[in-house]
């Protein structure tokens, strides 16, 4: 096991953590066994946001005892009426949610603590304004949080919330696939993604990786945006390979799953070279949508690269995908099918297509749920 320290206290993460989003699938004793492997093979960091709370009692109980051994991401304005995932941001909610985290892990303190899933401009102004960010600055305070941070898609977002000075940790989505973008008819990195990340590292913000497998697309030939797949131990050295970054967490099904991104550590110096990326003509890869937002902007003023980010996540068994598609200020329904952002399309993407894929998909997740 390889460890990185936290950059505000010295605390030793382990690059490898386990994401909790997958395990709704898994019996209680696999829950269990996929935990207590990993704290064997010096595994300590779990995120702990899920699409229900079936996976609760398993690690809660496998924790007893050794609480002190595992670090935990707790989120704040996540909740589970119901016992289903719902974003909130009504104060008392957002108080409601968290203590209930607190009292489900046995616990009375979340070594992380992040402000869940803010991605608009809007979002960020509300969590400023009705008392959320102040919450989260006394439980840092009084010591119920020991790191302050987020979690977020949004560069934007990321760097509105490094400017507070107040920031700890952000949880961020990073793969090749967010992070690539067109230059000079090749694929180069994404200058604004490169800057937060090394704005992070200036700042001592520690970076945990989610989304390093693409939602499992970068894993298949026929889903990945580069029309070639990558392997695990190539995510994997790629999300550790940017600034910034402490550990990734990818999500985990079972304990085969567990291990399979625990061979990054066996895994040779040619098995995780990800170089291959910075070589593709990005001619190659017309018709795919990468969600490098070059067809902005939209007259509609639509997040045209998150409309297709969650549209794939989602068909592909990301449940929370589906929620945060549901929360965008603008979304597929705001289409006017004016072609604007066909023209921009570096790709060229069948973006009203797109759309309209998007709409009748998420429609009719919202008609089967009512």
């Amino acid at each position: 096991m390889e460890y990185r320290k936290l950059p505000h206290g010295g605390e030793k993460v382990s690059t490898i953590g386990i994401g909790s989003g997958s395990l709704k699938d898994a019996t209680p004793q696999e829950i269990k066994d996929i935990v207590s492997y990993g704290m064997d093979q010096g595994v300590n960091l779990i995120d702990t946001v899920m699409y229900d709370t079936n996976a609760v009692d398993p690690i809660a109980e496998t924790l007893n005892g050794y609480r002190d051994e595992m670090m935990m991401q707790l989120h704040l304005g996540v909740w589970y009426p119901k016992g289903t995932y719902s974003r909130t941001r009504v104060l008392r909610n957002v108080k409601k949610g968290f203590e209930q985290e607190l009292k489900n892990y046995n616990t009375d303190y979340a070594d992380i603590g992040l402000i869940s899933y803010v991605d608009q401009v809007k979002d960020f102004e509300n969590i400023m304004s009705n008392g959320i960010f102040d919450y989260a600055k006394k439980l840092k305070q009084d010591g119920t949080i020991r790191h302050l941070g987020i979690s977020s898609h949004s560069e934007e977002i990321c760097k509105l919330f490094i400017e507070t000075g107040e920031i700890d940790v952000i949880m961020f989505s990073i793969n090749a696939a967010y992070d690539f973008s067109p230059s000079r008819g090749m694929l180069s990195l994404s200058n604004e993604r490169m800057e937060l990340y090394r704005e992070c590292e200036k700042q001592g913000i520690g970076i945990t990786v989610m989304k390093a497998y693409g939602g499992g697309q970068l894993l298949n030939e026929k889903t990945s945006p580069f029309k070639r797949v990558m392997t695990i131990p190539q995510c994997i050295q790629y999300t550790l390979d940017r600034p910034g970054v402490i550990s990734c967490l990818p999500g985990v099904r079972s304990r085969a799953d567990l291990d399979y991104a625990l061979k990054f550590y066996s895994a040779s110096e040619k098995e995780r070279d990800y170089s291959f990326i910075g070589n593709l003509p990005h001619k190659e890869m017309t018709g795919t949508c990468i969600y490098c937002n070059h067809c902005q902007p939209c007259p509609s003023k639509i997040d045209i690269g998150s409309v297709n980010k969650y549209l794939d996540l989602s068909r592909v068994g990301d449940d929370l995908a589906k929620d945060h598609y549901m929360k965008l200020s603008k979304n597929a329904n705001d289409c006017t099918n004016c072609g604007t952002c066909e023209k921009n399309c570096p790709f060229n993407v069948d973006i009203r297509g797109r759309m309209i894929e998007a709409k009748k998909y998420f429609g009719s997740i919202n008609n089967a749920k009512k």
